[in-house]
């Protein structure tokens, strides 16, 4: 009974400790607590230091009110003084640290970046097209640029092999942890781990072999069959092309990934699971610039609204899929290639349930938006460079001088078209922004410039494909530029590189040449009356990938004897 009774009298005793002692120390502990956990990442952890600091709160206001005697008033006030002299010595210990003895404190860019990624928040809520922020701070500052409290933005070329490689071992970075930093909980996509990444990545290549594409061609021209119907039957009247792009591409990775028909190119409307997505990309492209903030609001039950649709609708169709597929059965779609790998407990299988419907959803997103977004930039610039259409139309007349009849997809593989996919895909890159990554501890040497370790590190796709340094008239569109260079040597990256790049490519470069090959075969391409492309080239969004604006087009049946 003594120890306790002089325990809870010493307990008492520092709860009335002169307030301005308290208010002293509770700076001086936010200054140690900034210092303590600057080495950990924290960004999927704000919702553990939310609730220990409640705790904190609750357990100090009990004390102070109860235990000190100070009553409720009194003691709530308490609380608020020394929070608030904890969170002045927190963050003003992040300012000062940031700002003036940051490892990145030599690196040029904008004060309130350096302070803060609230910063890229707020510049990326004001037109949502970040990536022109990003090409702006690089004319102003130089090529590296501090966009972040420790990310720099990098727009050189030679950056490019070192960041993203082969043979770069660069990991990713945060950014990717936004549904978990567990590699048993996340898509491969977000798996930052390049062992596991490797692993699991063997799977998906099954899934995207020369010999499994091979399979899907005939599904890929069925619908594109059905893509071209639609454009006969518009007669020439003007057509949402940013919208039937969509349709397309959707259309055949539901069949290409899940054996599912989403029927929007026969139904002419989106489908209802694909609009809770499209609802929600604005909101998390701009917090994507502030990953901490999307995780924590991820996790909140109900606040990601209609994306909730299209997550039910992925575990439904995963649900289906797995009954529906037996161990002993052909793969005939990517996710069977997946389920395959798991009922032979292969290395390359997704570790968990979760992980598997985490790859479920990238499978429809990434193989569908930004291929849809690539076929209606190229049918843009198509349209707005009657040139090149010409000139693309009498390469299709001689290598089909029947017209469609005499199409096939081998044919339709030639260097021009592939030229002009380039360009688009230059000017117009489908991930505009530099994927983030993190250099080594012993950091980085980008020529004459060293990056310390720890550091964020992205390369600028749209800032460095648009670079007078590297591409000649570097705006305007030029697909013979192609002619002179190689896309493999050129600082040209748009499907990224290395051991994270695209594992879709070529599936997409295959529904671009089948599209963009016999729409300009059997049509001629033209802005609708009242369309100049203006807003659609002006107005896209930054959302991670992009948001196209509408785009209204006609579509004019060409003369047989005007391919003669």
């Amino acid at each position: 009974m003594e120890v306790e009774s002089g325990t809870i009298t010493l307990l008492r005793y520092a709860l009335n400790v002169e307030l301005g002692v308290t208010a002293a120390t509770a700076f001086v502990l936010g200054i140690i607590f900034h210092h303590s956990i600057r080495p950990i990442e924290i960004d999927n952890r704000v919702w553990t230091l939310l609730i220990l600091f409640s705790s904190f709160n609750a357990t100090a206001f009990f004390g102070y009110a109860f235990v000190g005697q100070h009553g409720i008033l009194a003691g709530a006030l308490r609380v608020f003084i020394v929070d608030g002299a904890f969170l002045i010595g927190v963050y003003g210990s992040i300012a000062i640290y940031r700002l003036f003895f940051h490892r990145l404190r030599k690196f040029p860019g904008p004060w309130g970046a350096k302070l803060s990624r609230f910063w890229a928040l707020k510049r990326s809520m004001k037109k949502v097209q970040f990536n022109y922020e990003v090409e702006a701070l690089h004319k102003q500052y130089g090529d590296f640029v501090r966009i972040g409290p420790r990310e720099i933005s990098i727009n050189r070329a030679s950056a490019i092999e070192l960041v993203y490689g082969p043979p770069s071992k660069l990991p990713k970075s945060p950014w990717y942890s936004q549904v978990s930093d567990d590699i048993n909980k996340t898509s491969i996509n977000s798996t930052r781990d390049m062992h596991i990444q490797r692993q699991r990545r063997r799977a998906w290549d099954r899934g995207f072999s020369i010999k499994a594409i091979s399979t899907y061609e005939p599904r890929v021209k069925a619908k594109t069959d059905l893509l071209l119907s639609r454009i006969a039957a518009s007669g020439g009247s003007p057509m949402n092309i940013t919208e039937w792009s969509m349709f397309y591409t959707f259309d055949v990775m539901g069949d290409i990934g899940l054996s599912k028909d989403f029927e929007m190119l026969t139904t002419g409307r989106e489908h209802k699971a694909i609009k809770g997505l499209h609802d929600q990309m604005i909101t998390i492209g701009t917090l994507g610039t502030l990953p901490w903030l999307l995780a924590f609001c991820s996790a909140i039950p109900g606040i990601a609204g209609t994306f909730q649709d299209f997550m039910g609708y992925c575990r439904d169709q995963l649900e289906e899929k797995k009954r529906s597929t037996g161990k002993d059965q052909e793969p005939r779609d990517v996710i069977s290639w997946l389920i395959k790998a798991k009922y032979e407990n292969d290395q390359s299988a997704p570790p968990s349930d979760f992980a598997l419907s985490e790859d479920t959803r990238l499978i429809i997103i990434a193989g569908s938006d930004t291929t849809a977004a690539a076929l209606a930039n190229t049918f843009f610039y198509l349209a707005k460079n009657p040139a090149v259409q010409q000139k693309l139309q009498k390469e299709l007349d001689t290598i089909f001088p029947g017209g469609e009849k005499d199409w096939t997809y081998e044919k339709a593989k030639f260097a021009y078209l592939d030229n002009i996919i380039n360009e688009s895909l230059r000017l117009k890159p489908l991930v505009p922004g530099g994927l983030p990554r993190i250099t080594p501890p012993q950091g980085l040497q980008v020529d004459e410039v060293y990056i310390p370790g720890d550091t964020v590190v992205g390369v600028p796709v749209h800032t460095l494909q648009r670079d007078a340094r590297y591409f000649e008239r570097p705006l305007e569109f030029m697909p013979e530029r192609w002619e002179q260079i190689s896309a493999e040597k050129a600082p040209f990256f748009p499907f990224s590189k290395g051991a994270f790049s695209c594992v879709g490519k070529q599936l997409a470069m295959m529904e671009l040449r089948m599209v963009l090959s016999r729409a300009a075969l059997s049509f001629n391409i033209a802005f609708a009356d009242g369309e100049d492309g203006v807003k659609f080239d002006t107005d896209v969004l930054d959302t991670f990938t992009l948001t196209l604006p509408p785009l209204k087009l006609k579509f004019t049946p060409r003369q047989a004897t005007a391919r003669t």
